[in-house]
């Protein structure tokens, strides 16, 4: 009785155990473009800190829905180090994260898609074209400092390593942008460009968060634009069975 009594209970802990290991997470800000300039964050250095954190999973800024597309459709529409490391280390599992509208939800983007000015994305982009040469818009924009936290995060991409940029000053950052912005566009004819900013990187964090939950214990990796590393580390942070890594090693 008393051996069945020890069992049980080895069972239970045991179980139990399982059950409570968390998920490590670490939520990398990437630079694009950036990396073949910035010397203390550059491409090698991405791999490196794949390489050390020996991911279960790595999650790239690539729709879902073309993860299994080839490079040529891949380069039309997203950016360098998301397909590089898509198509590296293959003994990890690759998710996508991106969004860029309800209206290509499972669809093939269309050749022309970045030069479309009908669909959410393109009137996204032709609005922010637009409020760009609006006098009084880009006073308010002025007003709130909207372009010196822009010059600021350009100046901290083009030359911080990956540590440095999930300190927290960045974040910080890209915080005020957010709030200043849509206290700028708020129920002015340029609030939807606002909206489908906010829309994208909720479902980016939101794409995140799904991940982490469907893969609990494991150890995942996502590569996102430094501009979405501040809503989804936030969101992530609430989540117990996530234990977010906040350093990285890119040696």
């Amino acid at each position: 009785m008393k051996l069945k009594t020890i069992l049980l209970a080895l069972l239970f802990i045991s179980t139990n155990s399982i059950f409570a290991q968390k998920t490590e997470l670490l939520i990398l800000p990437t630079i694009h473009g950036g990396h073949k300039k910035n010397v203390n964050y550059n491409f090698g250095h991405v791999r490196n800190i794949i390489k050390n954190f020996k991911p279960d999973i790595i999650a790239v800024e690539i729709r879902p829905e073309d993860m299994d597309k080839d490079t040529t459709y891949l380069k039309a529409f997203f950016n360098p180090e998301m397909i590089m490391f898509k198509n590296e280390f293959p003994e990890a599992k690759k998710y996508g994260i991106d969004y860029m509208g309800s209206d290509v939800e499972g669809k093939m983007l269309p050749d022309d898609f970045m030069k479309d000015t009908i669909g959410e994305f393109g009137r996204f982009r032709v609005m922010n074209q637009k409020l760009m040469k609006d006098s009084a818009i880009v006073k308010a924009r002025i007003a709130k400092g909207l372009p010196a936290i822009i010059s600021k995060r350009s100046e901290m991409m083009a030359n911080l390593s990956a540590n440095e940029l999930m300190e927290g000053k960045y974040d910080a950052l890209t915080e005020e942008f957010t709030q200043g912005q849509t206290a700028v566009l708020r129920k002015t004819p340029y609030q939807y460009y606002d909206d489908f900013q906010v829309k994208r990187d909720q479902r980016i964090a939101d794409n995140i968060k799904a991940i982490a939950l469907k893969n609990k214990g494991k150890r995942i990796i996502v590569l996102t634009g430094a501009n979405h590393h501040n809503r989804a580390y936030r969101l992530m942070s609430k989540e117990k069975s996530v234990n977010l890594i906040k350093v990285a090693n890119d040696k």
